[in-house]
């Protein structure tokens, strides 16, 4: 499993500043935590704008909330939490549309226009799914949760997760079958576990 850069060791004098209300250790959470919450608000929202207000939403609710924080799992997984916590609740927050957005898909250089069909690659093929249908492969296959946990987070049922996970599976393999043959997957730069197969 690929995760999203939460897996960050938080020692304990830190956290218990932070419980304290210690402004220096949040400062230092937030400066350790910023960038994977981020990234995993913008894999969640789809839009930067949103995501911003997630992650900083996210941070306001953790800083309240830790000194609930009992240690029965790491300090990571619980602000991750919250951080997808913030994210499903700003989707439903938001107006639907039925439009779909086409992209300019001119290629750069002549010896560009064969391959460009190919150039897809598992990010840009994630931005192209549902907001409920990326956020169950996010958190399935990269964030690892399992499909009682999901259904817990989004107030829906576990079959609920499954089959969003296979349409969205199935999209995905659609989009980016051309692209690779051999199945591996390419999302930041790192390899992700093939969850096409």
């Amino acid at each position: 499993m690929m995760g999203s850069g939460f897996d960050i060791h938080l020692d304990e004098v830190t956290l218990a500043g932070a419980k304290r209300g210690d402004m220096r250790a949040c400062e230092k959470i937030y400066r350790s935590y910023h960038g994977p919450a981020y990234s995993l608000a913008v894999r969640i929202c789809k839009c930067r704008e949103l995501a911003r207000d997630v992650t900083q939403e996210a941070f306001i609710t953790a800083f309240k909330r830790v000194p609930q924080f009992r240690g029965e799992s790491p300090f990571w997984g619980w602000l991750r939490r919250v951080v997808i916590n913030h994210a499903i609740s700003s989707l439903r927050k938001q107006p639907r549309y039925d439009a779909v957005e086409l992209e300019d898909n001119m290629a750069h250089t002549i010896g560009d226009q064969d391959g460009l069909g190919r150039a897809m690659d598992l990010s840009q093929a994630l931005e192209q799914l549902s907001d409920e249908d990326r956020l169950v492969v996010w958190l399935h296959d990269v964030e690892g949760y399992k499909h009682r946990e999901i259904a817990q987070m989004v107030g829906k049922t576990e079959s609920y997760s499954k089959t969003r996970l296979n349409r969205a599976r199935a999209r995905l393999r659609t989009l980016i079958t051309s692209n690779d043959e051999r199945g591996t997957l390419i999302l930041n730069g790192g390899t992700a576990r093939n969850a096409l197969a």
